[in-house]
């Protein structure tokens, strides 16, 4: 009998150390299927936070040129630009917060934005904006800034871990701690940044439609190179024998390519005429002994030396040693922004460490004489008169239709000193884009 109750003693002990070997084997099974969807969460979340900051951030830029916009044709596309902008932005929004807990002010927002910055571009039968219309949007720009800022401050919390995932109530309570505010109540909170904005009313969308150019007419009536002379043109431009160089794949765009490489750096020419297409050649730059002026010159140089010329330097910047320029064709005093060219300058060695000319060889060509019917006169009157003009010069801009047009390019200021360009088509008086200046230690850019 004791041999009996030992013996089942044993078994029972034997089951209880399976079942416990069992259920830690599941628990941990478990525990790595939840830290694999709470991963899998967390790049979901983090994504979209990313992306809904940078869908604020450009509705604030596109309200701020709204405000900047003297013409009801303009600010219709800049109410499309907001409508894009904010359909994004709601998206990105949808997948950070739980349905129960959805930010309904924010929502709002985002949804009117649009519609409201085109029902001021509709509204009554004048063709320009009104003062009026230019301080609506300026106050939609502070409740824009407001929120933008909200949640920039959420997403950086959310990155030292003050603002936490959706959780449910079982898993926060396994630790006993006091875990962080939830994400979705973060952006609720954020909704504060909305209150008492102005009630926007709206007729509805406005649609357009972008085409693409054909490209390549720079080239027409250039010969074709053959592979080995392509080959000998790379080399000479890399400073290397010919026979060094790799055969890559050729590229079939719109610009027909022959390309090449040697260890990290690339390079391609044209089928037609052996023109150069692009460099790159990576390069980790070290104490910086040129200026930027200097980086400036050695650009235009490299470019006139191998067949670039008529080329201005109109913007550049500067990320970690390598100052970056963008060149635009230049004739008869004209600035063809369509033809560009960016050349890249390391600031250590002053050597070229990249160039990018498919702007220029899809879009320069013979252009026509081109017709004006505007007087500078005029155009400056359908600038905003939130902005004073402070030089004009002659440009060609690229269009989404994939056309051009001749402009009057105006360098404003606004009452704060910040600085625009304004772009009047020559032919039809029409405010074809608003570009905001910033100036940094980095360079001068557009937006």
């Amino acid at each position: 009998m004791h041999n009996k109750l030992k013996r089942r003693f044993i078994r029972v002990i034997s089951f209880l150390s399976v079942a416990v070997i069992m259920l830690s084997v599941s628990t941990a099974l478990y525990a790595s299927k939840a830290k694999k969807y709470q991963f899998a969460n967390e790049v979901v979340y983090q994504r979209s936070m990313n992306e809904l900051c940078e869908s604020l951030d450009n509705i604030s830029v596109s309200l701020q040129k709204g405000i900047y916009c003297g013409t009801k044709e303009k600010l219709l596309s800049i109410g499309n630009e907001l409508t894009r902008e904010a359909a994004c932005a709601k998206m990105s929004l949808s997948q950070l917060t739980d349905e129960d807990l959805v930010s309904e002010e924010i929502y709002k927002f985002l949804s009117q934005i649009g519609a409201f910055t085109l029902s001021l571009a509709s509204g009554d039968d004048k063709l320009t904006v009104s003062a009026n219309d230019s301080e609506s949007l300026a106050a939609l720009l502070e409740y824009s800034k407001a929120l933008s800022s909200s949640v920039n401050e959420v997403v950086g919390s959310y990155g030292d871990g003050t603002v936490a995932l959706e959780v449910s109530e079982s898993t926060l309570s396994l630790d006993g701690k006091e875990l962080p505010k939830s994400l979705s109540s973060s952006l609720i909170d954020a909704e504060q940044s909305l209150t008492d904005y102005p009630t926007l009313i709206y007729d509805g969308p406005f649609a357009d439609s972008i085409l693409n150019r054909k490209g390549g007419e720079s080239l027409e009536g250039l010969s074709e190179i053959t592979k080995e002379e392509a080959r000998q043109k790379a080399a000479d431009i890399i400073g290397t024998p010919a026979e060094s160089l790799r055969q890559e794949q050729d590229n079939e765009s719109k610009v027909p390519l022959y390309c090449f490489s040697k260890g990290d750096i690339s390079i391609g020419i044209t089928k037609k005429g052996g023109k150069i297409s692009y460099i790159i050649n990576p390069a980790s730059p070290g104490e910086e002994t040129i200026s930027t002026k200097e980086a400036v010159k050695r650009a235009k140089e490299y470019l006139q030396k191998h067949g670039y010329n008529s080329m201005k330097e109109s913007y550049y910047s500067v990320y970690d040693g390598i100052c970056t320029v963008n060149f635009a064709y230049v004739n008869e005093g004209i600035i063809h922004y369509s033809d560009l060219i960016k050349v890249s300058v390391a600031l250590d060695s002053a050597e070229v460490t990249a160039l990018d000319a498919g702007g220029y060889l899809v879009n320069h060509c013979k252009r026509n004489i081109y017709d004006v019917k505007v007087t500078e006169e005029e155009a400056i009157e359908k600038i905003s008169p939130a902005l004073s003009v402070t030089g004009t010069k002659s440009a060609v801009i690229p269009l989404d239709s994939g056309k051009e047009a001749y402009c009057y390019e105006f360098h404003c200021k606004d009452k704060d000193g910040q600085e625009v360009l304004i772009y009047i088509d020559k032919k039809t008086g029409e405010e074809r884009e608003v570009l905001l200046l910033l100036y940094a230690d980095g360079g001068t850019l557009t937006r």
